[in-house]
């Protein structure tokens, strides 16, 4: 499919070799602010590490069911998906960073997963695609999607002013995040004046956190990139990178 394949015969050949695809997420800040859930804390990274379990298993399902009707892809041989190399199979299925604790296992009534008949298949069938995850940038398709968050970033700010071209001209467009403000308008004992106030400081510092007359709720759900600590970023990567076979993209 991919029009730059057949420019250059090596990369044609590496690319229907092995299949590889690219699955991914976008707007994970987005629905972090819709649960009220804060992104780079314990709950976060317990959702987000579900959330890409339950997208590389379903992918490496649909692509099991695609060498089965179409063959699996040509570097199975020898590959970690190989069952018939001396020890047996070398893939295993990721292992979750947290246990089952019955606190996190239903908490989003995610359905359930069966990861042994992913062994099953690929022993039966092999598999399609020699990688099916990864977490890209998303930069551009997000904003048109209407999304606050890139890939699995959290939100850069609450409030800020885009520059953009038309025609000749420098366009500055003022931005304030439209989930912050539903929240903000939906609050109760605080005035309109005091809410224009708050939109205005959000729009010219990008977050919240030093507004004391916002409840602790909405502090604590509004968190931007630059609230969380480096150690809460490489986290909550470190739990989307277990159930990631490529890799995930971090803007700094």
């Amino acid at each position: 499919i991919n029009s730059y394949v057949p420019a250059i015969p090596q990369i044609k050949e590496a690319a229907l070799r092995a299949r590889r695809i690219g699955l991914g997420i976008m707007g994970l800040g987005d629905l972090f602010y819709k649960l009220g859930i804060s992104y780079g804390s314990l709950e976060s990274q317990v959702l987000a590490e579900q959330i890409m379990e339950f997208v590389r298993y379903h992918a490496m399902n649909i692509s099991i069911h695609l060498a089965k009707n179409r063959g699996a892809f040509p570097a199975l041989k020898g590959s970690i998906y190989d069952p018939t190399r001396s020890n047996g199979m070398s893939w295993k299925p990721p292992q979750r960073r947290f246990a089952d604790d019955p606190q996190w296992s239903s908490r989003w009534e995610r359905p359930s997963i069966d990861w042994g008949s992913i062994e099953e298949g690929i022993a039966k069938h092999g598999i399609r695609n020699a990688a099916q995850t990864t977490i890209a940038p998303t930069g551009t398709i997000a904003t048109v999607c209407g999304c606050e968050g890139y890939g699995c970033e959290p939100v850069f700010a609450l409030g800020y002013v885009r520059h953009f071209k038309d025609g000749d001209k420098d366009v500055e467009l003022a931005y304030t995040s439209p989930l912050f403000e539903e929240a903000l308008g939906k609050l109760q004992g605080i005035s309109d004046q005091r809410k224009e106030e708050i939109r205005r400081h959000v729009a010219n510092s990008g977050t919240c956190q030093d507004i004391p007359d916002l409840p602790e709720y909405i502090r604590n759900t509004f968190v931007v990139s630059g609230d969380l600590t480096a150690d809460q970023h490489v986290e909550m990567q470190a739990a989307l990178q277990t159930f990631v076979d490529n890799s995930l993209s971090k803007t700094i």
